[in-house]
């Protein structure tokens, strides 16, 4: 394998450490604390420095992270960049046991839109957050866990079963074929044993102090290098981790003096964004005025600051296939390596308009980033992101922006290696 330029150091760590939506919130705060961030309370008021540094996670699996300029007034505006922590994923159900025929298994549900086939025979592990009782009922303590191991499996049915599985594909149905299995019944695994028991010894505490779990199946590949001249990257979680990478670190290496710059991680993105951890809330308009109010002025004064900002929702695109050439818009495909991507649409799926891109256009030809255009092929919907629903609540210009790649959804995706530098760049040059 090559020397890894930096910007791909940065992304292999984050894949490796973001398991799940806790995990890569949990990554991202290292790397702000190390970068000499302070980390802030929502409940609690702030007192905000010019020059400052400041991270605040209102749930485990958001994060708000900011600078402020040591000349800045507030007047220039903000530039804001957003993406998600969270990805498609087969969840663990409550009362999870199910025994059948001497295997243990377990109950699970699906989370956003994973392509199903690509969770059966690889090596998957589960990680998540466990929570167990506190101080009192209304403070529940919680713990990060990851087994790092494969634990479970979901074997494929054999085609001798199921001849026309190469031609006609094998239908999944969700309740019946996602049933991962643990393990056969001995004297480790029986009757009464429960996924409850397993958490507590993985965590080395009491089986009666666990109160609930979020746990998810991932992939437990590593990030690699592929192709001849290892020009791309496999992986796992590239939808969206990519750009937390881009935006975390992009943010932490900034030095403006004269703006605010905002990094906002939002959970939820797969399946809708309307929670309390998404970006259709009230929070992010809630995280800017505290920082507005700081510094003596109003949610109007505040919200008239913020037109004359710039956001960025950086999110992954759909790269050209060369396999499948009909999908894709005539004359805006993307190629990997040949830049990141500008997203737009029309009906503003993709959050877009030309003086907002325009301006990220000519950033792009002034430092000398590669960029391509996407728009979607006219007789299909595609898909959507964050970008529209934050500049629904905030009134700030916005751009949809990602890396290019393929097999989307799946549990191991691929990018090209040249589009995530570029990308890397951009979110550097975006908040200087």
């Amino acid at each position: 394998m090559q020397n890894l330029p930096i910007e791909i150091s940065q992304l292999f760590e984050f894949l490796e450490n973001g398991t799940s939506a806790f995990h890569v919130t949990a990554h991202s705060k290292k790397v702000l604390i190390e970068a000499g961030f302070s980390e802030l309370k929502l409940n609690a008021p702030w007192t905000l420095e010019r020059g400052g540094r400041y991270f605040c996670c209102p749930f485990d699996t958001t994060l708000y992270a900011f600078t402020i300029g040591e000349e800045c007034d507030l007047s220039n505006g903000i530039h804001i960049g957003g993406a998600h922590t969270d990805f498609p994923a087969i969840k663990v159900k409550p009362n999870p046991e199910i025994f059948t025929h001497g295997y243990m298994q377990l109950n699970t549900e699906l989370y956003g839109g994973p392509i199903l086939s690509s969770f059966f025979d690889r090596s998957l592990s589960l990680a998540g957050k466990v929570v167990t009782r506190g101080p009192s009922y209304d403070r529940p303590v919680g713990h990060l866990i990851d087994f790092q191991r494969p634990v479970v499996c979901l074997p494929n049915l054999a085609i001798h079963m199921n001849r026309t599985a190469n031609e006609k594909g094998s239908p999944v149905d969700n309740q019946k074929h996602l049933l991962p299995i643990l393990g056969t019944l001995d004297d480790m695994l029986n009757k009464d044993s429960t996924l409850i028991k397993l958490l507590a010894e993985e965590l080395d505490v009491d089986a009666e102090e666990i109160l609930d779990y979020d746990l998810c199946l991932y992939n437990l590949d590593r990030p690699e290098l592929a192709g001849i001249t290892e020009e791309f990257i496999s992986a796992p979680r590239l939808d969206d981790i990519t750009s937390v990478c881009a935006l975390v670190h992009g943010l932490a290496e900034n030095h403006n003096r004269s703006r605010v710059n905002l990094v906002c991680l939002f959970d939820n993105e797969e399946i809708g964004s309307l929670s309390k951890q998404g970006a259709d809330s009230f929070l992010p308009a809630v995280i800017i005025g505290k920082i507005w109010q700081a510094f003596g002025k109003s949610m109007i004064d505040c919200m008239a600051d913020l037109s004359e900002g710039l956001m960025v929702s950086a999110d992954v695109a759909h790269a050209y296939h060369p396999n499948y050439p009909a999908v894709q818009d005539i004359t805006n495909y993307p190629v990997m390596n040949q830049g990141f991507v500008f997203k737009s649409a029309s009906n503003q799926s993709y959050a877009w308009d030309c003086e907002a891109l325009g301006a990220m256009i000519a950033l792009c030809e002034e430092k000398q980033i590669p960029y391509q255009r996407f728009a979607k092929h006219s007789n299909t919907k595609g898909g959507g992101t964050i970008a529209s629903i934050l500049s629904s609540h905030l009134p700030v210009k916005t751009v949809d922006t990602g890396a290019g790649i393929l097999a989307m959804h799946s549990s191991r995706e691929m990018m090209g290696i040249k589009d995530q530098i570029a990308l890397s760049r951009f979110a550097k040059a975006f908040f200087e």
